[in-house]
């Protein structure tokens, strides 16, 4: 396994590493949040209802139906960036994943062609589940394997924030959109544009991408013939790769998606479908959260380097728990009073809580698995903590407000949600701090001994 010496004598500069692997996974995850931006117009164009509540739940489940592809996602691409290299595969996720949301773009209504059109929605939204399943593990797999050993929480912290970056750019253009287009043309062909304009950037980013070096611990690999032939199989029929998996799952992964997808997706549908927040001003609102927050993931990703990963993320899901009902309740107040800095600075306090939680992550599922098959076992933990957790949060959030008729009731479930991610982490997660720090303190040992030989 290459060390962060010769890491760093690769002799590519960590920020050039970090911003090329950003600008690709920023523009996968504005294609995927295009469509939680859109879901209003979406819904009303693809899958129209009498029943408007049933026409909500319907848009909102879409959204979930990406993620049960996301695995599918990682189990074609995570192997495939084991065995043939991290730049390599996520120049192809990145391709796919723009070609499916141009497409989108491109789709008849259900005006047009019936019930085609969203069976068509569908199946292009899976497609995109399936790309973006394939794209994060790599991209991170590949900062981290260059990154020095004491930076690795700090340069992978970045990617995290990519998530909430991409789902800013797409409300920004949304938004810019609904401001200047009548709501006849936006709803004619005004939505189109913030798919269609993926076109142009994904050239130009997969241009950026062709241009990046491997990692030195993949080359290393590939030179000494240690590649894996079937990471998959390795990773599924090792013991200690899925006792990695389940606690990165019902911790650190479940944490984050549990936080992100309240903090970020469902506080967008609890404006708009809940308080019956206008959608602009809902996402301008929800856009000051996150410009707020996302400056702070490099900051709680070095603090993870200081004093342990699952240390920093045991005390952000601790006082996320804490500060979740009141900031959703003071929200239903702001609402109320139409007090709009007042939604976006609450927003922002589980945001940032957020970045605490979501910065560590990358690093800490990475560092759980040998490098042969680290993609692999990096993407199955997040995927399968994103399906337990987080990709169907949203819907069930709504459904138990609109079956107890509590405004409330969608963040009390995700509170109770994160009462198993906080007891994992604390109990499982610092042991394996301990065993990091322990490792990493024997390899700096044993450099300083041979360097004075």
């Amino acid at each position: 396994m290459a060390t962060a010496p010769e890491a760093r004598r690769s002799g590519v500069p960590m920020l050039r590493v970090v911003a090329t692997s950003c600008i690709g996974t920023v523009l996968e995850y504005y294609d995927f949040f295009v469509y939680v931006a859109l879901t209003a117009t979406l819904t009303h164009l693809f899958l129209p209802s009498a029943d408007k509540v049933l026409a909500a739940s319907l848009g909102v489940a879409t959204f979930g139906i990406a993620y049960l592809a996301r695995p599918v996602g990682t189990m074609i691409f995570s192997p495939m960036s084991d065995r043939i290299g991290r730049k390599k595969t996520f120049v192809i996720t990145l391709v796919l994943m723009g070609v499916s949301t141009v497409a989108i773009g491109c789709l008849p209504t259900y005006a047009t062609i019936g019930i085609f059109a969203p069976i068509a929605l569908l199946s292009l939204r899976i497609i995109q589940g399936i790309a973006l399943g394939g794209e994060y593990g790599s991209a991170v797999v590949y900062v981290m394997e260059h990154a020095p050993e004491d930076r690795k929480g700090m340069c992978t912290s970045v990617l995290q924030s990519t998530a909430s970056i991409g789902l800013l750019f797409a409300l920004a253009v949304v938004s810019l959109l609904k401001l200047t287009l009548d709501p006849t043309s936006f709803n004619a062909w005004g939505w189109r544009v913030p798919f269609v304009i993926s076109a142009p950037i994904v050239a130009v980013a997969t241009w950026v991408r062709l241009g990046m070096t491997e990692t030195p611990v993949f080359k290393e690999m590939k030179e000494a013939g240690r590649l894996s032939k079937s990471p998959l199989v390795d990773t599924l029929s090792n013991r200690n790769a899925w006792k990695s998996i389940l606690v990165a799952m019902f911790g650190a992964q479940g944490g984050t998606s549990v936080s992100l997808y309240t903090s970020i997706v469902y506080m967008l549908y609890f404006l708009q479908n809940v308080l019956k927040v206008e959608p602009t001003q809902s996402n301008l609102c929800l856009a000051g959260g996150i410009i707020v927050a996302a400056p702070l993931y490099p900051v709680f990703g070095r603090v993870s380097d200081r004093i342990g990963r699952s240390r920093t993320m045991f005390i952000g899901i601790l006082l996320w728990i804490v500060a979740a009902y009141p900031v959703f309740a003071g929200i239903r107040i702001s609402v109320a009073s139409s007090s709009w800095w007042s939604v976006s600075a609450l927003i922002a306090v589980l945001a940032i809580l957020t970045a605490m939680i979501m910065a560590p992550l990358p690093a800490f599922i990475a560092e759980c698995f040998p490098p042969q098959s680290r993609t692999t076992g990096f993407g199955l933990a997040q995927q399968l903590g994103n399906i337990l957790f987080g990709g169907f949060l949203p819907l069930i959030s709504l459904t138990l407000v609109n079956w107890t008729g509590n405004q409330l009731a969608g963040v009390g479930y995700s509170i109770v949600s994160l009462l198993p991610c906080l007891f994992v982490t604390y109990f499982s997660g610092m042991r394996r701090d301990r065993e990091a720090r322990s490792r990493i303190a024997h390899q700096a040992n044993s450099s300083e001994r041979l360097s004075t030989r």
